[in-house]
């Protein structure tokens, strides 16, 4: 019986979808096999700019880096959230091509993705918090926009 009371309240502060979103940010994507020539890149513009400002995830690599890289993981992480929104997208579109703002809204891969923007404007030094950004699939042929969000809140002024 004590246990049993133990369980349900476990239960009742432990919500395992929650925890399976936030895990999904450190498991890669296994979907390379779908398009192995597409690789996927995130874009953005400031409000007041027409220009797409490419967000690059490319560091180099030091002698201490063979032992240990955390920045070189922060961005494989962040590439990883990426893949994932785009996926997320694709899906989305798949079910119902004229996707809703509010339906993006609610991917948890969104709230992730946030993040990334949130870093990678600090990283810009850009003190913009509300911005638009587009997901672009590229190969050797061509470069296709996946998504263009709406204009976004990404958090504090930075």
């Amino acid at each position: 019986m004590i246990l049993n009371k133990m369980v349900q309240k476990i239960g009742s502060v432990f919500r395992p979808q929650l925890f399976i979103y936030l895990i999904r940010a450190l498991i890669p994507s296994w979907n390379f096999f779908d398009h192995v020539n597409y690789q996927f890149g995130l874009e953005f513009k400031v409000s007041g700019s027409e220009k797409w400002e490419n967000v690059t995830f490319q560091r180099k690599n030091d002698l201490f880096g063979l032992l240990i890289n955390p920045e070189i993981n922060m961005d494989m992480a962040q590439v990883n959230i990426i893949e994932h929104f785009a996926y997320d997208i694709q899906d989305l579109i798949f079910k119902d091509p004229k996707i809703r703002f509010k339906d993006v809204q609610r991917l948890t891969s969104f709230k992730l993705l946030k993040s990334v923007l949130r870093i990678q404007l600090k990283n810009y030094q850009i003190a913009h918090s509300t911005i638009q950004f587009k997901i672009v699939a590229t190969n050797l042929n061509e470069i296709k926009d996946i998504y263009i969000s709406d204009w976004v809140d990404v958090g504090e002024s930075l």
